[in-house]
């Protein structure tokens, strides 16, 4: 009986004594990008892909194992697919479907300026400093460059600053697993389009990422 009221005791005391740790600084996400409610000409390519780097400060709530953070970071998304933006020395853009066999690579890309609030969970640590992990955010980012890019054997362009894409994004997020490694999911809230000639077939385009988060 002793031996069990102290163990107890030592149990009580270590759930009352928990001290959580602070949570990551650096997040990288690399994701493939899915375009939701693009027109029917648009097919989007196996490679298209978002990158991502995020530099948070956590602030845990009292304690326990819910904190939230804040920060800032960059993401670029390339959308490949058949769609080429042609632009013209006026400054025209035409969007133009191209066929199978025409192109060996292209895409439209847009980068952005993102800031992003998190509502932390982090399970006990154990021995090796893993811990079970949800994280859900939301992100709000300015566009800094937008472009197009077509290559084929014999030709390659690159437009830079094209018109039309949403100078705003926003969306929400989620990061889950355990240790540096977890799973991550965004999706995008904020138009895709909101000017120029893709407005007519694009106006309920939105953007959707599914892929892996590196914690640090």
């Amino acid at each position: 009986m002793c031996c069990a009221f102290i163990a107890n005791t030592t149990y009580a005391q270590r759930k009352r004594t928990f001290i959580p740790e602070p949570g990551e600084g650096v997040s990288f996400n690399t994701s493939s990008l899915w375009v939701v409610g693009a027109p029917e000409e648009f097919a989007a390519g196996m490679r298209a892909n978002s990158q991502s780097i995020h530099f948070m400060r956590d602030n845990v709530i009292g304690i326990s194992h819910f904190s939230w953070a804040w920060g800032l970071g960059y993401s670029a998304h390339f959308y490949n697919g058949n769609l080429h933006l042609d632009v013209a020395e006026d400054g025209t853009t035409t969007p133009v479907y191209l066929a199978a066999g025409q192109y060996n690579s292209n895409r439209f890309a847009t980068e952005y300026v993102d800031a992003s609030v998190e509502f932390r969970y982090r399970g006990v640590a154990n021995s090796k400093g893993r811990y079970n992990r949800f994280y859900l955010g939301g992100l709000v980012g300015y566009k800094t460059d937008s472009y197009s890019y077509l290559k084929n054997d014999n030709y390659r362009v690159k437009f830079y600053n094209v018109g039309g894409f949403n100078p705003m994004r926003y969306g929400v997020y989620a990061k889950v697993g355990r240790g540096q490694l977890n799973i991550f999911g965004f999706y995008g809230l904020s138009a895709l389009v909101t000017d120029g000639p893709l407005m007519s077939d694009w106006s309920q385009a939105r953007s959707m990422n599914a892929g892996l988060s590196i914690t640090l």
